[in-house]
């Protein structure tokens, strides 16, 4: 079982949205982090591969990190993710964050290929043992060309004591092995978009970080989950089964279906108009019309409201 710490439930990390002159549109940010918030979500994370932090310069990563701070305003939990190159850099953001708001920090690797695994436990050690805040490390060999092994991550887990969380994005079973080996001493969140949420969940996983697409059935599965009742389990199935295809639809390729059809989505709900910053991938208008054909009548930020189960 993942460590049942401080830290637990759905971490919607919000997309990034600019304004018609290409700067962060620090209003729809306010906006969507509100109604995350009044949608029930356990946690607020920014600056992942979905809020397009690699469009960012260092500034603008740090004001809207203020930004979304500013709107939690310490209501829920909040995680920053850090992709800085560098070992000092990414202390320093670390600090900036802390004084934003952030309750943890996510690390991922510096974007250098070919270099010994060692390497790069050396690197999240550094920055780790340079850092007040608990640590989490992004792992994820789907996405992103520099993962680790279970083996280097448990080192990490015992050799700086503040990294005890990990955004595990493996496969299910090789999360679960994760969990496993760590004996319990590990708060494990799962990602890709909640696609293997229910075997994350049975694996024991502290809950999850996806975008906010099926925000509101997402965190009532977490509930009905955390209820624990054959019938409350059975529903939580039949809610993950039925936004499914929305998942599926999302993760199939971040830049030409999460970044451009996924951010859209939001914004139809949020009610707001999306501007892309240059580079971004061409917006499948069929693509965004299909959703409504995978889950009609979703409404990501309306809650889902709660049932009698009993028979």
């Amino acid at each position: 079982m993942s460590k049942p710490g401080p830290y637990s439930g759905v971490y919607p990390i919000l997309y990034a949205f600019f304004d018609a002159n290409g700067r962060i549109d620090e209003a729809a940010m306010r906006l969507q982090t509100e109604k995350c918030i009044e949608t029930g979500c356990h946690g607020i994370a920014v600056l992942g591969n979905v809020t397009e932090s690699g469009k960012l310069d260092r500034d603008e990563r740090l004001r809207l990190v203020e930004v979304v701070g500013e709107a939690i305003a310490g209501r829920v939990a909040y995680a920053v993710t850090i992709g800085d190159p560098g070992i000092e850099g990414q202390k320093a953001f670390a600090r900036e964050a802390a004084k934003a708001g952030a309750d943890w920090v996510i690390l991922q690797p510096p974007p250098v290929k070919g270099v010994p695994e060692k390497e790069i436990v050396r690197f999240f050690g550094a920055v780790a043992d340079g850092c007040d805040l608990p640590v989490a490390i992004q792992n994820n060999p789907v996405n992103m060309d520099i993962w680790l092994t279970n083996d280097s991550l448990l080192a990490l887990h015992r050799n700086h004591p503040n990294v005890a969380i990990m955004k595990a994005e493996g496969p299910a079973v090789t999360v679960q092995a994760l969990m496993e080996a760590a004996g319990g001493g590990l708060t494990i969140f799962s990602g890709q978009g909640g696609i293997e949420y229910m075997t994350n969940l049975r694996s024991g996983a502290a809950g999850l970080i996806p975008a906010p697409d099926c925000l509101a059935h997402q965190i009532r599965i977490y509930e009905l989950w955390r209820e624990g009742t054959p019938e409350a389990r059975a529903e939580a199935e039949r809610l993950h089964r039925e936004v499914l295809p929305l998942i599926v639809f999302m993760t199939r390729n971040l830049n030409t279906h999460q970044l451009p059809i996924g951010k859209r989505w939001v914004a139809r709900h949020l009610g707001i108009e999306v501007h892309d910053r240059i580079p971004s991938a061409a917006v499948s208008r069929f693509g965004l019309a299909e959703l409504d054909n995978l889950v009609p009548g979703l409404k990501p930020f309306v809650r889902i409201k709660e049932a009698s189960l009993a028979q």
